[in-house]
């Protein structure tokens, strides 16, 4: 079959359809034999040195060739090169030779510095051909000079698509890290890309905006210093025209061009908020250009400018202006000023992003000590605090962190809305707690006065019950505890016994403040601020109190030195900002910490207090977050404590649900087995995913499985024979671990390899295997996780580029089609059998495997382009599938089937990512 197709090609120089048709089923079969894509390339190449051939056709033949067999790229190059060569090589089939090089390869590198080559095709008469080139700019190694002189030359060229090439050129000349130190040929290029922001072609227009932006702020920075400031202002009202040009992304691109300039003179910067013009720019000039015909600018041309972007009918533009204002804002304090009551329209505004940029914008201001709210600003900032959602409410939390409010009834009124905010939003409890402690920290004497109001409602009421599960007597125990650690030392004492009340909501309040202090040295500091009297507490606060509150400030303070640092005195300022978790502790050692924690949450599991054992685990959970964002190659280990931590939490609320019958009575045995089988993969990936991992640890990931299918076979909700087999397994792995060297068995483990042999020969009823699995549950008790050294995680990424739901890869129904994969591996040995599964639906998944040793990298970073080829094409316009990277797992399990190909169980290493297909009109 295949050698009939190949014979169809034949020897004729322009191929048919159909023989073209016939090259490329052969090239993207993965069945096509190694013999026969080597003759097809070597066909190839005869077609191509024949001066009589397509030579665009055999060149698109070439690519696809090159995509589908990277093995044969270095052969491929090497023909593509010696065309390039040949006399008779037509110049327009230049550039898609050219494409096919690779610029970092030794025998094309001669091809790219030839600017005699260069020249020729810049000068073609092809428009496709000049275009290519312009677009391509940064391959060719040809001497700047010559670059520049091309690239000026080409923005006077009669077509647009050109002239847009030449300015993104001049752009890619800049980004490459090409040193242009000529002041006057730097002038040239700006102000050239300054005359084309006029141009009739609105392509044009959008990239002279990016060329003016990065040649103008060269041009600033070449000037001396006694003009710098004129000509950055100079720049900065030359953008401003392009905020009111009809095209959208213009407009966008205008704002964040401005956004990028880092020197402006107040006057221009209070001029883009007045619509007239103000005395101190009234008569200023400036070098430019205003309209096509008139080449002064003057200063009043910035007028209305981020007005005019925050009214914009287009959320993109609106964002965008909201983004540019972020950077502009330092500059000046009265200009933030000025913003603020802008900014706080937009809080209305009918885009989620436009609202959340705002928010980000202000938060900006108040980092900078810029951020002014007067009471009418208030009701704006409370009535996105029920927005709908949750990041736009976390944003204006965080805004109100760094407020200062001036009077009492604004705090008041802060803190009555916080409280509403947590009535309406309990899941937000944690996020307001912390804003409620961090507000209350930074206003000491306020919080001092409300507690003169309000302590009547922490008493116990008359029959003596207290009333703590309230929304409002939570928050204001919080706000209770930030008073002793304010940075006001003037303050009235808080109620002692109020700081004892604040010990019964313990769990709550930790879980709030977990980025201030963990939860025992919280529970000493409510110790110790409940041992003193109102009328000691002068003594307390010049004392030991608080220092005691200003050190676990400091782990405030590291995380927002630069917000706060204005706001503290000089004289309370600490010497060196420090993190819970210092640089000397390693990961492993926050790691231990909190397994040898998790122990102590059995107890409670086994009470059923799975509300607490969440709330804690979770808490532990943000802490190890937070370590792995503070490190700068985050370590396989704390991967692997996030992965336990969850697989605890699956653990305990499988347990209460086994244990308790009523919770099975009512959440039926389908809660069980969902809890089960996340707990269940979740283990399979700890045992696969990591490398490193010893023989002690090994054993402690199994007998989580063990308790997994005994709980699954104790309750009879699944097929007996499938998980007594896993079971076996499992006990039989454990086995093996025994005679590789002397292991501690525990007494559950220990009862499950005699009852596996009397479950497996006795006749007796169900019922009575079940009640002996069921009491040898009673026997396991979980243990400390202890790991010995360092791990390695083993991840993969896929992904398509340029494709989504408005971009889909194109197919004919019915037939194959190839989708080029981006894939990348981490810790990934080469001698892994990987697959990657393409699934079509729930019911229909096509495998294809990946073998590394076609692939270069290295075992700890492997990066490569696949094109698999997927061949169940349904009869429909269009449809997704989704791809993900999948491991064959090394364990010996043959009692399992696999119908994937597969010999083993697949572990997968990745999410699945989506790819769109659209059938071809």
């Amino acid at each position: 079959m295949e050698q009939r197709l190949l014979a169809a090609v034949g020897r004729n120089p322009n191929l048919s359809p159909k023989s073209s048709g016939a090259v490329i089923s052969l090239i993207t079969n993965p069945c096509t034999s190694d013999v026969t894509i080597a003759s097809i390339l070597e066909t190839l190449n005869l077609h191509l040195q024949n001066p009589n051939s397509n030579h665009q056709q055999i060149l698109s033949l070439l690519s696809t060739l090159s995509h589908h067999h990277p093995r044969l790229r270095r052969r491929i190059d090497d023909v593509v090169h010696a065309f390039i060569l040949l006399p008779s090589t037509p110049t327009s089939s230049l550039p898609h030779a050219l494409s096919l090089l690779d610029p970092a390869d030794a025998s094309a590198l001669n091809l790219f510095s030839d600017e005699s080559l260069f020249l020729s095709l810049c000068f073609y008469e092809c428009v496709k051909t000049r275009r290519w080139i312009l677009r391509n700019v940064s391959k060719f190694r040809v001497r700047p000079s010559v670059l520049l002189t091309i690239l000026l030359g080409f923005t006077k060229d009669p077509f647009p698509y050109i002239r847009e090439a030449a300015l993104d050129g001049l752009v890619n000349i800049l980004n490459n890290g090409i040193v242009v130190e000529d002041r006057s040929l730097v002038g040239g290029c700006y102000f050239r890309a300054v005359e084309l922001l006029f141009d009739s072609e609105s392509s044009v227009r959008r990239s002279a905006v990016r060329a003016v932006s990065d040649w103008g702020q060269l041009h600033v920075a070449l000037i001396p210093d006694e003009n710098k400031r004129d000509w950055s202002d100079a720049l900065f009202v030359q953008l401003c025209l392009m905020v009111r040009d009809m095209d959208l992304e213009i407009r966008v691109a205008a704002f964040n061009a401005l956004g990028r300039i880092r020197t402006v003179s107040e006057d221009i910067l209070l001029q883009t908020l007045s619509k007239k013009a103000l005395p101190a720019t009234k008569d200023i000039f400036y070098p430019g250009q205003y309209s096509a015909k008139l080449s002064k600018l003057p200063a009043t041309a910035a007028a209305f400018a981020f007005l005019h972007g925050l009214e914009d009918e287009y959320y993109q533009v609106r964002r965008s202006a909201c983004h540019a204002l972020q950077t502009l804002t330092v500059l000046s304090a009265k200009f933030s000023g000025g913003t603020v009551d802008r900014l706080m329209d937009m809080l209305n505004d009918d885009s989620v992003v436009v609202r959340l940029q705002a928010l980000e914008t202000l938060h900006h201001i108040a980092i900078h000590d810029h951020l002014k709210v007067a009471e009418s600003h208030m009701h704006m900032f409370f009535s996105v605090l029920i927005d709908n959602d949750a990041l736009i409410r976390s944003a204006v939390r965080k805004t109100l962190q760094l407020t200062k409010l001036q009077k009492l009834a604004m705090f008041r009124s802060c803190i009555d809305n916080l409280i509403q905010n947590l009535e309406l939003y309990p899941q937000d409890e944690a996020d307001i707690f912390y804003a409620l402690y961090i507000i209350g920290r930074l206003h000491g004497k306020f919080v001092a006065r409300i507690f003169q109001d309000v302590s009547h409602e922490l008493e116990p009421s008359f029959d003596g019950k207290l009333g703590f599960n309230k929304a409002r007597t939570a928050a204001l125990l919080v706000l209770a505890i930030s008073a002793p650690v304010s940075l006001e030392r003037e303050i009235c004492s808080i109620p002692p016994q109020v700081f004892s009340y604040a010990v019964t909501l313990l769990g709550r309040i930790s879980c709030g403040l977990v980025d201030v202090v963990d939860q025992n040295t919280l529970l000493a500091y409510l110790s110790q601020c409940s041992r003193f009297t109102l009328t000691s507490s002068s003594e307390n606060f010049e004392g030991g109190l608080l220092d005691f509150g200003l050190k676990y400030n400091r782990i405030h303070l590291c995380k927002m030195s630069d917000e706060i640092s204005p706001l503290i005195p000089k004289t309370m300022e600490p010497k060196k900002v420090t993190t819970p978790l210092e640089s000397h502790v390693t990961a492993m050692s926050c790691v231990e910490i909190v397994f040898q924690k998790i122990v102590d949450l059995w107890p409670l599991i086994q009470l059923g207090c799975m509300n607490e054992v969440a709330r804690t685990l979770r808490s532990w959970k943000e802490e190890l977050r937070i370590f792995s964002c503070n490190s700068h190659q985050p370590a396989g280990v704390l991967v692997f404590a996030l992965k336990y931590i969850h697989t605890i939490k699956l653990l305990g609320n499988a347990w209460e649900c086994s244990v308790a019958e009523r919770n099975l009575q009512s959440k039926g045995m389908g809660a069980l087995e969902n809890l089960l089988g996340k707990m269940e993969r979740r283990l399979k990936e700890m045992l696969h995913r990591y490398v490193g991992l010893s023989r002690e640890e090994i054993l402690h990931i199994l007998e989580l499985m063990l308790v997994t299918y005994t709980l699954r076979l104790s309750y009879g909700d699944t097929c007996f024979e499938d998980y007594t087999n896993k079971l076996n397994f499992v006990l039989r792995s454990v086995g093996y671990l025994q005679k590789e060297g002397s292991l501690e068995i525990s007494g559950f483990v220990t009862e499950l390899q005699n009852l596996s042999c009397e479950i497996d020969q006795s006749e007796d009823k169900a019922t009575d295997k079940f009640d002996l699995l069921q009491n040898s549950l009673k026997l396991f008790s979980l243990k400390c996780m202890v790991l010995s050294g360092e791990l390695k995680y083993l991840d993969a990424e896929v992904d398509v580029c340029d494709n989504d739901f408005q971009n889909p890869l194109p197919f004919i129904r019915g037939l194959p089609i190839g989708i080029p994969f981006e894939i990348t591996l981490y810790n990934i040995p080469s001698e892994t059998k990987l697959w990657l599964a393409i699934s079509l639906g729930e019911k229909s998944t096509q495998f294809v495997f990946l073998d590394l040793n076609e692939f270069g990298g290295s075992d700890e970073l492997r990066k490569f382009r696949y094109v698999a080829p997927f061949f169940r094409t349904p009869r429909v316009k269009h449809f997704p599938v989704k791809a993900s990277i999948a491991m064959e797992s090394s364990s010996e399990d043959q009692d399992l089937k696999h119908c994937n190909g597969s010999k083993h169980e697949l572990i997968y290493l990745s999410e699945g990512k989506e790819v769109y297909l659209s059938m071809v009109v």
